[in-house]
């Protein structure tokens, strides 16, 4: 039963939202190394993190099942094979959300003043979550949606250390996680599932663009492929910004620029490498999809880093996440049955 529910809310991949709020606080902490009740914070904010992605992706499962009961190969998913009601399924997405708000209790005693606009600002995420996924198959461009709810969340982990009106940073690194999760959705995600998005007549935005499968051979518009480009080019531009515009000490940091280059690079050969592929293979996607997220995510904690290079471990969390649940979950390393 527990490895249904790890399932139905995409353990695999659950480190990824939790440390976006985390990075949200980072980016405020001007005095280091963090206190013990700083530390313990953190840990909170992980939590909340973890606590939304499950309840994002089990009501984007209760929504999505009659799609994707389409699909041969989600069979695996605790929805569609029944080893989770759909009613269980909603219990437990609003148990994730009343219990992400109780973590928020820590926050009243060191952000008094601001706890109402730490509530209300997680309740934006958790609604523009449900937005997504009340619309996604419905409407193209509801990723915009999703891209939302995490740019709000990471704004809520900015908000819990200090006033974030007049700082740019926490804004900037909410948009490269913005861009990160709308490049997951609107280009993963619509690869990924194009083949029963499209016998379910989902209209995404991959499908508005003409992206499909015909006769076994992937078929992905220039349009498409475009969109992605544009989508990662705008994400790189943002996680450089900090470097250029901030004019860090990186004579302490020299190793922070040429890394973040190189991430940038795999990111983008990455890219290439998943546009090129030219059967529709689920499970060659989902490995294509793990290495792109591997190197995405790990350039905003890179980019972090020159506030303090302990930062850089966060880079470690997705990765290691994703190959020890795949390992545990599904006998994988790289290929999550249920993504």
């Amino acid at each position: 039963m527990l490895r249904d529910y790890l399932e139905i809310s995409r353990f695999f991949n659950m480190g990824l939202t939790g440390i976006a709020p985390v990075l949200g606080a980072l980016c405020m902490h001007q005095s280091w190394p963090l206190t013990s009740v700083e530390q313990g914070e953190i840990g909170v904010l992980f939590l909340i993190g973890c606590l939304a992605h499950a309840y994002g992706f089990v009501v984007n499962d209760v929504l999505d099942f009659k799609i994707d009961a389409l699909s041969l190969e989600l069979t695996a998913r605790p929805l569609v094979k029944g080893s989770i009601t759909r009613k269980h399924a909603v219990v437990f997405a609003a148990a994730c959300f009343l219990v992400s708000l109780l973590l928020t209790i820590p926050f009243y005693f060191t952000a008094t003043s601001r706890y109402l606009v730490l509530l209300f600002t997680l309740f934006v995420a958790y609604g523009l979550a449900t937005v997504y996924n009340s619309l996604s198959k419905r409407l193209p461009g509801m990723d915009f949606f999703v891209a939302g709810a995490v740019f709000v969340l990471i704004l809520f982990g900015a908000a819990t250390v200090g006033p974030i009106a007049k700082t740019p940073l926490p804004w900037i690194v909410a948009l490269i996680g913005g861009a990160q999760v709308l490049f997951m959705n609107m280009i993963n995600g619509a690869i990924k599932d194009i083949d029963h998005d499209k016998d379910g007549s989902a209209r995404t935005w991959a499908i508005w663009l003409g992206a499909q499968v015909h006769d076994g051979a992937l078929v992905l518009p220039t349009s498409f492929k475009a969109t992605g480009y544009l989508i990662e080019i705008t994400r790189t531009i943002l996680v450089f910004i900090p470097l250029i515009v901030f004019h860090p000490d990186l004579n302490r940091s020299f190793w922070v620029l040429p890394l973040l280059v190189i991430f940038t690079l795999l990111t983008f050969f990455t890219i290439y490498r998943l546009y090129s592929i030219k059967t529709f293979d689920r499970a060659q996607i989902r490995k294509g999809i793990g290495i792109i997220v591997i190197f995405m995510w790990a350039t905003a904690p890179i980019m972090l880093s020159y506030l303090n290079p302990k930062i850089l471990l966060l880079a470690l969390i997705p990765p290691v996440w994703f190959v020890l649940s795949n390992i545990i979950l599904h006998k994988t390393v790289l290929e999550p049955k249920t993504m």
